[in-house]
């Protein structure tokens, strides 16, 4: 089932019983259970036909509240997310399983929890023949609707952005909307956050790109800085981790170098201004970068010495002639990085 065909259903007021929340898009999971319980709970009538949770429940509380009739109205609502009930440890599963497959008219209940990681088809096949479908991630899936929330197509991302940026008294129109979502990637969260952090800033009636590019935090740039703090702060794992991550993702890491060094050079631009004198916020100014960039450049500048900044960046050069050289492969060469690194 897609996300409008859902709240169709639930806008009609006979959902269904169970119903597992998946897919990339949490903005919209969010929103779907904001419908529903306007929809189907009754203002007032809160406690004894609306639950929430974000653990596992005490199962005999839950049971009591699935299986109890409703006060004053058709449906109860039960919303479970994330609570880790697809967890292999998970205690009871078989009381939750028996709870699932005999759920009672009268309650509706949103699942979420995260999706598992995919896996390639002929290994997904092999798999399915070893095995029963007896887990209770299986279980929900059978007996109840899974809703899909996939990240929204540009088409549709473009006129609820520009409502957005009407809600904080400002224009934008599509090629900046465009540049942005093409800045932030498609999660509607990020670009309604950081377009409603463009709304207070712009100046102007109108968004402009230089708007846009003096406060999006861009998700390189947010891992660049967290991969310098890790450095900075002594914590290899942690960056040896960010590193597994950058992988798992994809990401490209020549641009992720590039990425970094742009970075390391402008945190030592600013302890050279600190050292001559100058205030924070002068500082910050002198940068010329985005200001949210400006003030954490600043800010790591404060905790490091030259000589440790200069140790990085030279890393990063080599690094970088490395590679170009064909003397080391990419990842191998930011590896050597953190290995290498010396903060003082």
């Amino acid at each position: 089932m897609t996300y409008t065909e859902f709240t169709a259903e639930i806008k009609a007021g006979l959902p269904a019983s169970l119903y597992l929340l998946t897919g990339p898009e949490d903005f919209l999971k969010e929103k779907c259970i904001e419908q529903a319980k306007k929809r189907l709970v009754a203002p007032g009538f809160e406690d004894f036909n609306y639950q929430s949770y974000s653990d596992v429940p005490d199962f005999g509380t839950c049971a009591d509240f699935v299986n109890g009739l409703p006060m004053m109205s058709d449906r109860k609502l039960l919303v479970l997310r994330r609570c880790g009930f697809f967890d292999a440890r998970l205690k009871g599963k078989a009381d939750w399983m028996e709870l699932f497959s005999s759920l009672p008219p009268s309650v509706c209940i949103l699942l979420w929890e995260p999706d598992p990681e995919k896996k390639s088809a002929k290994k997904k096949a092999g798999e399915a023949k070893k095995r029963k479908p007896s887990g209770l991630r299986e279980l929900c899936g059978s007996v109840g609707v899974t809703v899909d929330f996939q990240l929204q197509p540009e088409n549709k991302l473009l006129p609820w952005l520009a409502k957005v940026a009407a809600n904080g008294g400002k224009l934008i129109d599509r090629n900046c909307a465009s540049y942005l979502i093409a800045s932030l990637g498609r999660g509607m969260s990020v670009l309604k956050s950081e377009m409603e952090k463009i709304t207070a800033y712009a100046a102007g009636e109108q968004i402009t790109r230089a708007d846009i590019d003096a406060v999006i935090i861009r998700p390189e740039e947010d891992r660049a800085f967290k991969f310098i703090d890790s450095i900075l702060d002594g914590r290899r794992d942690l960056s040896f981790g960010y590193l597994a991550e950058l992988r798992q993702n994809q990401t490209e890491p020549r641009q992720f170098l590039s990425t970094l060094y742009g970075q390391l050079i402008t945190v030592y631009r600013a302890k050279l201004l600190l050292g001559e004198g100058y205030q924070r916020g002068a500082v910050t100014k002198k940068l010329g970068v985005a200001p949210f960039v400006a003030e954490k450049s600043v800010a790591k500048a404060a905790r490091v010495s030259e000589e440790g900044l200069e140790g990085l960046i030279s890393l990063c050069r080599d690094a970088d002639r490395d590679i170009k050289s064909g003397k080391v492969e990419v990842w191998t060469a930011l590896n050597l990085i953190i290995a290498q690194a010396r903060v003082l």
